[in-house]
């Protein structure tokens, strides 16, 4: 019979690991010790019939059980697992942080969701999403009385194991959201202050955040997010500081701001280097003759800039991912609905991180 094999790397400070799973040597009743222990690695191996599927969770030595769901793993295969056991769900810090940023003459606030594990496992380190309109991802926005509920979409994400574990930094932008959020200014609307904020983002915050907590402060785990004009600010961003910000999610995005200012810089054929990845939807009316531009949700606008990507230097479904909903529409209700979609592009589950 093929020997499976399942390595469980956890801190030895933390509590010894056991195994418990659906097939015999193993049980859900008793645990099953490692046949070799290295450092944080327990390792455990288990003769199977050939295709058996095996249903496995590690437990600690006091009794807790590991996260998540049940992990699976076929007989023959390897199964490396980095479990963790005290929390359940991130944990959303209670009060708003404020920072000077001398590029907006003024204080941004911003508040931080942290994974399940950050306080269990001392030597990991995690990717971070620069989220804009903070004031409505985790809590009731009062402007229309929804909330993306993005802490229920990443708790069930990571109870699925589908992503890895990331830090949220979400930024309150309500105040002078038009300016702030736009890159160029608009005939009617006025604003242009992204490039400031984008600035602040990157020199002021950027380093407080990376010295604060144990993130991995690279481009390609520093992704940003936004709806709306915040799509639009998280779409600049990614465009103009690419170094920086290595991933994108940019949703129902305003690239109608200033006679397509945003279209038409990507029309021109200029492609930014390090390439990002990047996720762009919009929700679009189920009716072509639907004239409420909230329901209609920029879908034209969105396309347009799909096409001005592909043109030029994007290949859809590796770096660049354009999808459309029909029937959701310009508001924080339709965002929550699919906001499990881009966090599965943007931090995909890569397996076991190295520390350090």
């Amino acid at each position: 019979m093929p020997i499976t094999r399942i390595e469980v790397r956890y801190p030895r400070a933390q509590g010894e690991v056991r195994l418990r799973g659906s097939h015999a040597p193993l049980s859900w009743e008793s645990s099953l010790e490692p046949v070799s222990r290295d450092g944080d690695l327990s390792v455990f191996e288990v003769d199977l019939p050939k295709g058996t599927l095996l249903e496995v969770k590690a437990c600690r030595a006091d009794g807790l059980w590991a996260s998540g769901r049940n992990e699976t793993v076929v007989a023959g295969d390897t199964l490396r697992l980095a479990p963790y056991f005290e929390r359940a769900y991130g944990v959303l810090e209670a009060e708003w942080r404020t920072l000077k940023s001398m590029e907006l003459r003024r204080e941004v606030r911003y508040k931080v969701f942290l994974p399940p594990s950050y306080g269990e496992l001392p030597e990991k380190r995690y990717p971070v999403l620069y989220a804009q309109d903070g004031q409505s991802l985790f809590e009731v926005d009062p402007f229309d009385g929804h909330s993306w509920e993005l802490d229920d979409a990443l708790n069930e994400l990571w109870d699925l194991g589908a992503i890895e574990e990331v830090i949220v930094v979400a930024l309150e932008t309500v105040e002078d959201r038009l300016g702030m959020l736009s890159p160029v200014p608009d005939p009617v609307h006025g604003g242009g202050q992204a490039p400031e904020y984008r600035d602040f983002l990157v020199t002021r915050l950027k380093p407080v955040i990376d010295a604060r907590y144990r993130t991995l402060p690279g481009r390609g785990d520093t992704a940003i997010l936004g709806s709306s004009m915040g799509g639009l600010f998280a779409f600049f961003c990614a465009w103009t500081a690419p170094n920086v910000f290595g991933r994108a999610a940019c949703l129902s995005s305003s690239f109608w701001w200033a006679d397509r200012w945003m279209v038409h810089e990507a029309e021109k054929g200029s492609c930014p280097f390090p390439r990002p990845v990047l996720y762009i939807d919009s929700g679009a009316a189920k009716s072509a003759f639907t004239e409420d531009a909230n329901l209609r949700d920029g879908f034209h606008h969105t396309q347009a800039l799909r096409q001005a990507l592909v043109n030029h230097c994007y290949e859809p479904w590796q770096d660049l991912h354009v999808l459309t909903f029909a029937g959701l529409s310009h508001d924080n209700s339709s965002w929550a609905a699919r906001i499990s979609v881009p966090l599965q592009i943007l931090f995909p589950k890569k397996g076991l991180r190295a520390a350090g």
